[in-house]
């Protein structure tokens, strides 16, 4: 029980720190991550970007299979752990929120930082996810 804990806990911090990689991300997708799968509510008003968006990520899922399948199974633990502490998630949420709009200010304020920070953000992101995958996304406008 206490290492499903700290793992649970690793994993949220993990979480943290790579949602704060995705905000500092360009809009476009690399070949190391899916694009993102857009939302019931984005989907609502863009039905036709919506569709686009998920052929993207169901190609990058066909190319990627073992990453796609990582991803899933991290996202299902996040979803677990958030019905079973779901002060935790908020707080965790509100923080990560927080940090964007902090870093949003910031790359306000000084673009040519942000974007070094970004071009950093990207490397950490491509040595953790490995050198594999070649998503046939990257390259292609976000919707």
């Amino acid at each position: 029980m206490r290492r499903h804990l700290i793992l649970l806990g690793a994993l949220a911090i993990a979480g943290l720190l790579l949602g704060a990689s995705f905000a500092l991300a360009d809009d476009a997708p690399s070949a190391q991550e899916p694009p993102p799968m857009p939302g019931p509510g984005y989907c609502k008003e863009n039905p036709g970007k919506c569709e686009a968006a998920r052929a993207r990520h169901e190609a990058w899922c066909k190319e990627n299979p073992q990453k796609c399948e990582q991803m899933k199974a991290q996202r299902t633990q996040r979803r677990e752990f958030c019905q079973q502490n779901p002060q935790q998630c908020e707080q965790q949420r509100a923080q990560m929120q927080q940090h964007r709009a902090e870093m949003k200010a910031k790359c306000a304020a000084d673009p040519a930082k942000c974007e070094e920070m970004k071009q950093q953000m990207r490397a950490r992101w491509q040595e953790h996810m490995g050198a594999g995958g070649t998503g046939g996304a990257a390259g292609q406008p976000a919707p």
